[in-house]
């Protein structure tokens, strides 16, 4: 399996936490080139926090340049973040901002779909509790990296500036049960492609 993880749910729980990873293949554009798996996992393996401490301040400097307000920032620093991480083509400007766009658009078309096709809503209690009882455990060097990076405690990236990544996982644990009756399967990947179709299909 690639390590870009095209399980939604593997992607954002080992924060893995940038949008290729959780975007569907057909919406990469042809000019761009991923580092090669063996790459991938050399990251994973030997990559220390000090090592993605020094990514993740590079990408945050490199953020600081675009002229972008929130929403829109925080997805072009996933973008750029997955860029370091996963891509061989160097993005221009142009590319960083269309990727990142659809990436936003996409996360709120993702749960418009299931909150208006399907009736799941979420509290914020039930999305603390996710996040409580998952990411604010993690040890993991990148996940506290990008904290310190941005300038954050683990709690504030995981209950703040990541919570939108936390809210999909917690709709996600509530529509598993109702795909898998609609499709009959209880296979995470093929439920999981079958929703992308639905969510692209709104964009057709």
């Amino acid at each position: 399996m690639p390590l870009r993880f095209h399980s939604f749910l593997l992607c954002t729980l080992v924060l893995v936490v940038f949008t290729a990873a959780c975007r569907p293949e057909a919406s990469q554009p042809e000019t761009i080139e991923m580092k090669s798996e063996e790459e991938q996992r050399q990251i994973v393996d030997d990559f220390t926090f000090d090592d993605y401490k020094n990514l993740f301040d590079d990408v945050i400097h490199e953020a600081n340049q675009f002229d972008v307000e929130d929403p829109l920032r925080k997805w072009v620093i996933r973008t750029l973040a997955e860029e370091q991480l996963y891509y061989e083509t160097d993005l221009t400007d142009a590319q960083v901002i269309a990727l990142s766009t659809e990436a936003m658009e996409q996360d709120v078309l993702w749960k418009t779909v299931a909150r208006e096709t399907y009736n799941i809503h979420v509290t914020d209690d039930e999305i603390d509790r996710f996040i409580e009882q998952g990411p604010d455990q993690s040890d993991l060097p990148i996940h506290l990296a990008y904290a310190s990076a941005l300038g954050l405690s683990l709690q504030e990236l995981n209950h703040q500036f990541d919570r939108d990544l936390y809210e999909k996982n917690t709709i996600w644990l509530r529509l598993i049960p109702v795909l898998e009756k609609k499709y009959e399967t209880t296979d995470n990947n093929k439920l999981v492609e079958r929703y992308e179709a639905e969510v692209n299909a709104q964009l057709d």
